[in-house]
Parts: C-alpha cells; sequence; structure tokens
C-alpha cells in the first residue's frame, strides 16, 4: 500500500479505537461550516475556506510506461500521471480479477477507449485514446472531500474533484433525478430503479458507491432525504425526493437557496463563481469528462446538478468557470464531470483530516506527517557571502547506497574528503558482505541492503588520479550501505514539497556519447527515471532491474507513488541563448539555470539569484558511493571535498552541459556531455502527506562553510 493509505489506516485505527460517542465528539470539533470573507481579488467578491477530509478510495491517477501526451499539459495536475515502466509492465502481467487487481497492497482499475463515454473518439479538449483495445490503468487514491455542512453528529461531504464521467441518463428523454441512470450508478441500484431498466448492481466496479467504498464506510454513509425542488429559474418540475446514499447537488444547494450560501457559494444571479469551479481526475477524462482550454479556467470541467433544465430532458449543470447553466443540456451529454455528494455519521465514518482548500485555489496540508515544512528562510550576516545565512529544513527519503564497508584501514580518498560516518570498518560484517547470496549485486542482511560494486562498475575509475576515488583493485569487490537519503526542502506548496539531495549521491554523464543532446533526450534523464531505450538518443535500456536507474533503486514501491510526476521546463541558457530543447514529464531530474541562479525562483530556493558569487548554498558534498563510482572531489582548502554536479541547461552549445563548481560559482559556458567525473544532484517533487514526511532538522549555508 502507499504510505499516504498506510497513514490513513493508521490515522482510522486510532479514531476506532476511541468509542463511538467520543470519536464523534472528536470529529465534530474537528471539522466546521466553510468559512467566508471579503476578497476583492475574487469575481464573487468572496473567498470561500472548507475544511477537507479522506474517506474511501477511487481510480484517479495514470500509470504509463513514458511521457505522457493524453491531455494538455495544463490539465495535468499533480497526481494525475505516474511514469514508471516496471510497474506499467507488471499491471500488464497482472492477474485481473474484471478490470480489477492489486499489486504490494495497491488496487488498479484498467480501462480500454471502447469503455469510455464516446467510446475513445477523438474530440478536442478531451483525452485522446490511441486506439480503442489498448489497456489504461489508473490507481486508486484516496477520495478528498470538502466538508459542505455540519450538523451535529453528522456531515454533508462534496468531491474536491471531478471523479468521474456518466451522462444524466442514457435514453434522450424526459427524466428526472429519482428515475435517472446517473443515480443508479452512483448508488448501485439495480433495473427498477431508472426508466432504462439497467441494473448497476451486477459488480461492485458497476457503480461508485461500490467501488469508492468498503462494506465498513459504506456503513457510515447516511441514507439521506434527496429532494426535487422544481427549477428556480424555470419552473420546471422535478419529479419527487428519492432516499440515497450519493447524490448530485441541486440548483438550491449550489445557487439559489439559503443552504447553497452555508455551502460557501455566492448565492444569487450574474456571476462566475470561483467556489463553483472544479477539475477532473485523469481517470473521469479518460472515461469522457472535457477539460476547458480557456486562459484563465484552464483544466478546469463542467459538471451536472440533479435539477432539471428548462425541460425534463434537459439537466442543470455548473461550467469551467463557475457559471450555472439553469437552462441546461440535453440528459444524454456524455462529457459532464460526476461530483458526488454523501451525508455521513460521524461516530461510524472514519474521516482523516486533509487540511483546506480554498476557492482562490490555497491549499493548506493537515496537522501531522507532512506538515511543518518550510520554505528557505533567510537571515542576514554580514560575514557570509551574499550577505545571508541561508537555512533549509530537511526530511528523510528513500534510501541510497552511502557508506563503504571495510575489512581495515581505509585509504579510497583523502581524508578531507571524507564527512563522519562515510566508513564502517567492520571486519566480520566485511566477512558476511563477501559470504553473502547476492542478487545483481544486491544483497540484504539484518534488515539493511548492501550494494556491491567492482572498478569496472564505475563510470570512470583509476587507482591513482588525483582527488578521484583510487581503486585498489580491479576485480575486487567493495561494499556500500544503503542510508536514507536526506533532501533540503527547496519550495513548500500545499502537500507538494520540492526536494534537493543534500549530497551528490551519485555518478554520470549528461550523455554516454559526444554529440549534441538535450535534457529530454540525454542518457542521465534515462538513468535518474529508470527509462527504457525509447527515451535516449543511444538507445540504452535504463529499465531492466532496480539497479539500473536510480528512481528504482532509491525509492520503494510505496514511495514512488508519493512522488509527483513534474512539467520540467527546459528555458533557453540564460547567458549564451542556447536552446535547451521540449519540456519534458519527469519525477526525477536535475536544476536547471532558473532553479538556482538567474531568477526569483533560484532565490525562493535559497540560492543567490545575480551574477559573480561563489555562493556556499550551491555547495554540495559527494557520498563515498558516488566518489567510487567516479565523482572527483576538490582539493582547495575553502572548499575541500567538494564536488561539481551538472544543470540540465546546454552550455554555450547543446554539446556542452552547464555545471556548479566546487565553490559554488556557475560554469554557464558548460562543460562536454560526456564528462564523466560530475556529482549527480537529484530533484523531486512529493506529496509530503502521502510520504508521512516529517521534518528531520535543517542545515545551513553556513554548516557548508565549514
Amino acid at each position: 500500500m502507499t504510505k499516504r493509505t498506510a497513514g490513513i489506516i493508521l490515522a482510522l485505527t486510532a479514531c476506532l479505537t476511541l468509542s463511538p460517542l467520543s470519536y464523534a465528539q472528536e470529529q465534530t470539533a474537528a471539522y466546521h461550516d466553510p468559512a467566508t470573507e471579503e476578497d476583492e481579488s475574487l469575481s464573487s467578491k468572496m473567498k470561500t475556506t472548507w475544511d477537507c477530509v479522506y474517506f474511501g478510495s477511487y481510480p484517479t491517477s495514470e500509470v504509463t510506461d513514458k511521457e505522457f501526451s493524453a491531455v494538455a499539459d495544463y490539465a495535468v495536475r499533480d497526481d494525475n500521471v505516474v511514469v514508471d515502466p516496471a510497474l506499467y509492465e507488471a499491471l500488464e502481467a497482472a492477474e485481473w480479477t474484471g478490470n480489477e487487481t492489486e499489486l504490494d497492497g495497491v488496487r488498479y482499475r484498467r480501462l480500454k477507449g471502447e469503455d469510455a463515454e464516446g467510446g475513445g473518439e477523438v474530440r478536442e479538449q478531451h483525452y485522446v485514446w490511441e486506439d480503442t483495445d489498448t489497456w489504461h490503468y489508473f490507481r486508486y487514491e484516496p477520495i478528498k472531500w470538502r466538508v459542505l455542512e455540519m450538523n451535529g453528529d453528522e456531515a454533508m461531504l462534496l468531491c474536491d474533484r471531478e471523479m468521474d464521467c456518466a451522462p444524466f441518463h442514457v435514453q434522450a428523454e424526459d427524466v428526472c433525478w429519482e428515475d435517472c441512470t446517473l443515480r443508479s450508478f452512483l448508488n448501485g441500484y439495480d433495473e427498477s430503479q431508472n426508466s432504462a431498466g439497467i441494473s448497476y448492481a451486477g459488480n461492485p466496479e458497476d457503480s461508485f458507491l461500490n467501488t469508492a467504498f468498503s462494506e465498513e464506510e459504506q456503513a457510515g454513509i447516511l441514507t439521506s432525504e434527496v429532494d426535487a425542488p422544481a427549477n428556480s429559474y424555470y419552473g420546471t418540475p422535478c419529479g419527487d425526493p428519492s432516499r440515497d446514499k450519493v447524490f448530485l447537488l441541486s440548483v438550491d444547494d449550489v445557487f439559489s437557496g439559503e443552504s447553497a450560501g452555508r455551502h460557501g457559494f455566492y448565492v444569487g444571479h450574474g456571476v462566475d463563481d470561483p467556489a463553483r469551479r472544479f477539475h477532473p481526475t485523469m481517470y473521469a477524462m479518460a472515461r469522457g469528462t472535457w477539460y476547458s482550454p480557456v486562459e484563465a479556467y484552464k483544466g478546469n470541467g463542467f459538471w451536472f446538478m440533479r435539477t432539471n433544465g428548462y425541460t425534463q430532458s434537459n439537466v442543470t449543470y455548473i461550467c469551467d468557470f463557475g457559471y450555472i447553466y439553469n437552462r441546461g443540456t440535453f440528459v444524454t451529454c456524455n462529457d459532464a464531470g460526476i461530483l458526488p455528494a454523501i451525508r455521513v455519521d460521524l461516530a461510524k465514518a472514519a474521516l482523516v483530516d486533509a487540511g483546506t482548500v480554498s476557492s482562490d485555489g490555497t491549499q493548506t496540508a493537515p496537522e501531522g506527517p507532512g506538515t511543518g515544512l518550510s520554505d528557505p528562510r533567510y537571515v542576514p550576516d554580514e560575514n557570509m557571502p551574499g550577505g545571508n545565512e541561508v537555512i533549509w529544513d530537511t526530511v528523510h527519503f528513500g534510501s541510497y547506497p552511502m557508506t563503504e564497508v571495510t575489512d581495515g584501514s581505509f585509504t579510497g580518498v583523502d581524508e578531507y574528503a571524507l564527512l563522519d560516518g562515510d566508513v564502517i570498518i567492520d571486519e566480520e560484517l566485511y566477512a558476511a558482505l563477501a559470504q553473502a547470496e547476492w542478487e545483481n549485486n544486491e544483497a540484504e542482511i539484518d534488515g539493511v541492503m548492501y550494494r556491491r560494486m567492482k572498478a569496472s562498475d564505475a563510470v570512470s575509475w583509476s587507482s591513482s588520479r588525483a582527488q578521484h576515488y583510487a581503486w585498489d583493485s580491479e576485480d575486487a569487490y567493495h561494499y556500500f550501505r544503503y542510508e536514507p537519503i536526506t533532501w533540503r526542502v527547496i519550495e513548500s506548496n500545499g502537500n507538494a514539497v520540492t526536494l534537493m539531495a543534500d549530497r551528490l549521491l551519485d555518478c554520470a554523464p549528461f550523455n554516454t556519447e559526444a554529440e549534441e543532446v538535450y535534457w529530454e533526450s540525454c542518457t542521465l534523464r534515462s538513468f535518474l527515471n529508470g527509462y527504457d531505450e525509447t527515451a535516449n538518443r543511444e538507445g540504452i535500456n535504463y529499465g531492466q532491474k532496480p539497479q539500473d536507474s536510480f528512481f528504482n533503486s532509491a525509492f520503494s514501491e510505496e514511495e514512488k507513488a508519493c512522488v509527483l510526476t513534474d512539467t520540467v521546463e527546459n528555458p533557453a541558457n540564460y547567458y549564451f541563448g542556447t536552446s535547451c530543447g521540449q519540456d519534458t514529464v519527469d519525477q526525477v531530474y536535475i536544476p536547471d539555470e532558473e532553479e538556482v541562479f538567474s531568477t526569483p525562483d533560484a532565490a525562493r530556493h535559497g540560492f543567490y539569484e545575480s551574477d559573480g558569487l561563489n555562493d556556499p548554498a550551491r555547495r554540495f558534498r559527494p557520498t563515498l558511493y558516488a566518489m567510487a563510482r567516479g565523482a572527483w572531489y576538490s582539493p582547495l582548502d575553502e572548499n575541500k571535498g567538494n564536488g561539481f554536479w551538472f544543470l540540465r541547461t546546454s552550455g554555450y552549445t547543446p554539446s556542452n552541459v552547464n555545471y556548479i563548481c566546487d565553490f559554488g560559482y556557475v560554469f554557464n559556458r558548460g562543460t562536454y556531455v560526456t564528462c564523466n567525473d560530475s556529482g549527480v544532484l537529484p530533484l523531486i517533487r512529493v506529496d509530503a502527506v502521502k510520504a508521512g514526511l516529517e521534518k528531520a532538522g535543517t542545515v545551513s549555508s553556513k554548516d557548508i562553510m565549514k
């Protein structure tokens, strides 16, 4: 299971040890009605903030084995895509029950274009199916809900994203909520409950309710009295009330009734209300949901209400910019998003805090793991280069070979290049490693992972090259212990945090062949992410074994699920104007110039923004494993043991690549892409709550100067 799921389960277990009454009291105290405040910057002149919770799970993010292009980049949200060739291959080979499977405790659903609304036809601002017969795979994620209303021991919840796509009714006819097929799909009703005579009760995956909630979770969902008020503008009758566990909101709930204001929506005509704007999940888009191309609303969808339009063959909806169309669209419209609502019994529904979300787009993380992580802080200090000390929060996440285990004195590098703990002298452990059973140069002893390597496994090696690891033998194995990776938090944005490794973790050329090459097709990108031979110019497959790549070595399956897939921009060289190729979509990358040097983003990350400074914030030491792999280390007094590290920005030509030297200066003319003794400094973005990140301490640019 993912760390987020594990964390949620732990939270639920803790909750359920309370008595039902005390648990309900805690839930009631924890969550509140939406809070509103004046905000002249918003079209509604009102900002709404909702408490959020996790409850249930649903197919959400897509797993792919290559760069993703099924929807426009602007419609891809942080957790929409998981690029993981190994996981994709495992899903292809998995045993499926219907269209459901489970791997390592995580559930997945598969889908073909022919199963989507619209049958996979090509439509603008819709998910593009390359064909209708290839399976696409979607990972279940916890469902995030907004708390719309608290009423004693009950809470009314609305999904924070459009979860699926389905018509209000499958047949073009006069129909109200009580008889429509969408009501049956949401609740898992049989054919007696809709005028089309379709059963949604055969398999759990036939309905939203049975897909999203376990039997225990369903026991916490109340059967609500769902009223059917007439269309407030046209007066169209909307049938009789119903009793349902899952329902859609009505016009009164979001627009024209007293409850709309209580739910945090603008009450009245003529306003494009930001509180009514929602994004579809990737699964919803694959199922057929439209997404907006309009600049101010890019990626938003539109969503049905349960209220009929100007006739009973129409249904009202909220458009991408938050305006209500109470004239409606045809009930058979097949590209609206579905935004379910439920009411829960707080004594039975094990809700987990998910922070808050506001109508201006801001979010806050919940209290607990994943919170309390901050952007770098500046402390004025005239003795520091640039006039400031910089302090970063740090976290531990993943693990990687770092420290060497030896059976005697160590002479692989000069003593000044070592930090405490870089070498373990332990004859007994060394003997155990020499006799261990190794699989692909990996072994586990007493629950600790180790990697072995020979000189020939290094990127470059020598027994006598100055400021490089000295190999005493070409054929002898050296043993390295996996250690938790320490990362600097260089940017915090809601649940998403951008992390930069605190040491140079490996050594690899930017590209294995001397040629003009950009980040998009270099071998270093493939090594970091575990891509196959189609992703780089040299046709090298880094996805066969975990040891072949940084991503698959450093993270477990649960940890990988917490690493966000990022759009990696590749702007031209700041000084020379050299093109740096196309933007990419990756989970692991290295910095570019703008992230550490020439923009306000660099300053936000804790680096000196302008030219002409040997910035201590940009000075990093290689691990001993990175040095054994070939990384150079500095002999200069003020920078002893520091390495140099690549940026993904091209140098003065595309056959060169920028780097940061041992004293923290950017060399934007660059060095050859085949340079084989640079350190590698990975960047990742992580869902801090899902990963359960906790602050591990801080690191200061003063510490780096020592």
